[in-house]
């Protein structure tokens, strides 16, 4: 199975720019991009969240710094959900909690609900105790309720990374349908956009792995797809490293290698009989 929390992540990372102008675009406009946006790894990891749950750190806290030139940091702290958890609106308001306790800064959080279940769609914690009571409200984002036609359309890049995660969940058991949704995906990215090379790069990557095909489709698929790939890839210098493709072609080359070798050994042997 692909590890769809890695994948998300590292597209998030990857196009951190266009995932904050499609999720938050009042923030983006706050937000100084002449300063890089800073992973924060180190205080990540330092913020422990106890219980029952699997999840024991945040998935994705980036520090980004405002226009007003303000010295202190913004936090985004995101949430890539995609196994239903009860526990879950508690251990949000946990993540914002122990965020603002030790590091004092405001949090713009996320939950971007990745499974399948309609009704399955928190976005808040509440708990009450003779007249104390508390309510966290979080921002949340549910990849099964969007358009696709409003996805398709959208010039921004991180609209076609939701649009495979919404092929992956109506794809689901349909492996000729998803390899309909990943052929058009590809034909999307390839022919159709404008994007730098490297946010083309990055979002092949996610869709070749997100949408992940039987061998058999997959080989079909690179085969009438590749000639497409291969010409962006020389135009644009794209690797094609750790995708299907590669795999394809270097197990092809392998078998033609193979044959290459047993076809010379037969005529070594015919000589030889001579």
């Amino acid at each position: 199975m692909p590890d769809y929390d890695h994948l998300w992540k590292k597209i998030i990372t990857d196009l951190f720019e266009e995932f904050l102008l499609f999720f938050a675009p009042n923030l983006y406009e706050m937000v100084d991009f002449s300063q890089p946006p800073g992973l924060k790894e180190q205080e990540r990891k330092k913020i422990s969240i106890g219980g029952k749950s699997k999840h024991r750190t945040s998935d994705k806290l980036i520090g980004v710094k405002l226009k007003s030139g303000e010295e202190r940091w913004v936090l985004i702290h995101i949430e890539v959900q995609g196994d239903r958890e009860d526990d879950f609106p508690k251990r949000m308001f946990q993540y914002y909690y122990r965020i603002l306790d030790r590091y004092d800064q405001d949090l713009y959080t996320l939950a971007i609900y990745t499974d399948a279940s309609p009704k399955f769609r928190p976005d808040r914690y509440y708990s009450q105790f003779f007249g104390t009571e508390l309510t966290y409200k979080y921002n949340i984002y549910k990849i099964l309720d969007q358009d696709e036609k409003e996805l398709l359309i959208s010039k921004n890049p991180f609209a076609l990374a939701i649009l495979a995660g919404l092929y992956l969940l109506k794809g689901k058991n349909k492996p000729i349908q998803k390899y309909e949704y990943k052929k058009k995906l590809l034909r999307l990215l390839l022919e159709e956009s404008d994007f730098e090379s490297e946010k083309i790069h990055s979002l092949l990557m996610f869709i070749d792995n997100i949408l992940e095909l039987p061998q058999e489709e997959s080989e079909k698929l690179t085969e009438e797809i590749y000639p497409l790939i291969e010409k962006e890839a020389f135009e644009m210098g794209l690797s094609m490293e750790d995708t299907s493709f590669a795999r394809y072609y270097k197990k092809l080359g392998m078998e033609e290698g193979i044959e290459k070798g047993k076809k010379e050994g037969r005529d070594e042997g015919r000589v030889g009989c001579t």
